[in-house]
């Protein structure tokens, strides 16, 4: 996971870190008018989707990893994150938490955590 996490902002290079099979969960399972993150993505290209909007939406700052805790099939991280949002010049600053299940070196599956509160205001044109 932190090769896939290092490259993240590469959408190519960080699929190779990616499961044919994989499932994405950004936030919240579904998608939502509230904010063009939401949902669950399917596989590589399912993924490759999910990058591209964070590339295009997203300006990152800062992005701190505080720790990572491993087996062979499972990880668990957190950390902290500042993003520019391109639309609005706003900053998104949340706690960060993430899920995965590997499986032959690749994730899975994926399940990210964030303040959806301040995810949503900082993507609020008012």
């Amino acid at each position: 996971m932190l090769s896939y996490m290092e490259r993240m902002r590469e959408v190519e290079p960080a699929l190779e870190y990616v499961h044919p099979e994989a499932i994405f969960i950004a936030a919240c399972e579904h998608e939502s008018e509230r904010h063009p993150f939401y949902g669950t993505y399917r596989g590589v290209e399912g993924v490759r989707t999910l990058l591209s909007k964070l590339q295009r939406e997203l300006e990152p700052q800062e992005v701190k990893l505080h720790r990572m805790l491993a087996d062979e099939g499972t990880v668990f991280a957190w950390g902290e994150f500042r993003h520019r949002v391109r639309s609005t010049g706003r900053i998104f600053a949340s706690s960060w938490a993430a899920a995965c299940e590997v499986e032959d070196g690749k994730i899975k599956h994926f399940r990210g955590f964030e303040d959806t509160g301040a995810l949503e205001a900082a993507f609020r044109k008012e």
